[in-house]
């Protein structure tokens, strides 16, 4: 079956969907590190912060993600030296995979098997050809769910603060805002004040 360049560009645009998912999720699963680490500044105690991170970090789930790393790596560069995508053996394997996937360069044996490397512009062509734009999806879905978990034991731990908050916050107060001033609830207001 022929590959499209229509087909390439949405595996482009799901490649670097997937990249974005993986690198917020990196973000906050390094603090969350620094936490656990007792390297991290927190506005909450220490034990606290600690206990949060180590409860919302879902091993499970990394697993899957270090899994489906591993079989979308090994599907585009057949040859590569990847780290061990099992946790109990490797617990920085999923984040080691993500890395490989954000950077583009994939470890690769030495000798002439390597000659051929796979380079990450041909990724999107290797990805439509394999038939893993399911594989590609899944993995930046899994990603975001990762990102979300591990973004809200960051910001319960006191290591980052929740700006959706301070966002609608602000929403609300301009909203009120409009309501008093743009719409003349104030006047309307005023209006009923001075007339008692």
């Amino acid at each position: 079956m022929p590959i499209s360049t229509q087909d390439v560009a949405q595996a482009k645009r799901e490649l670097a969907r997937l990249k974005g998912s993986l690198a917020r999720w990196l973000k906050y699963r390094t603090i969350n590190d620094a936490v656990m680490a007792g390297t991290a500044k927190t506005r909450k105690p220490l034990a606290y912060a600690q206990a949060v991170v180590g409860q919302a970090r879902d091993v499970a789930a990394e697993q899957r993600l270090a899994s489906q790393l591993a079989v979308l790596l090994t599907e585009i560069a057949p040859d590569a030296q990847l780290p061990s995508s099992d946790l109990s053996q490797n617990p920085q394997g999923a984040v080691q995979l993500a890395q490989i996937v954000i950077s583009g360069n994939i470890p690769t044996a030495p000798g002439p098997a390597s000659q051929g490397a796979t380079h990450a512009w041909l990724w999107p062509v290797l990805i439509v050809g394999g038939l893993l734009l399911a594989v590609t999806t899944a993995i930046h879905s899994a990603a975001d769910v990762a990102e979300q978990k591990e973004h809200d034991a960051c910001i319960e731990a006191g290591a980052c603060t929740d700006t959706g908050f301070f966002l609608k916050a602000a929403a609300i107060v301009g909203l009120g805002w409009f309501v008093w001033k743009g719409l003349g609830v104030g006047d309307v207001v005023r209006g009923h004040i001075k007339g008692r």
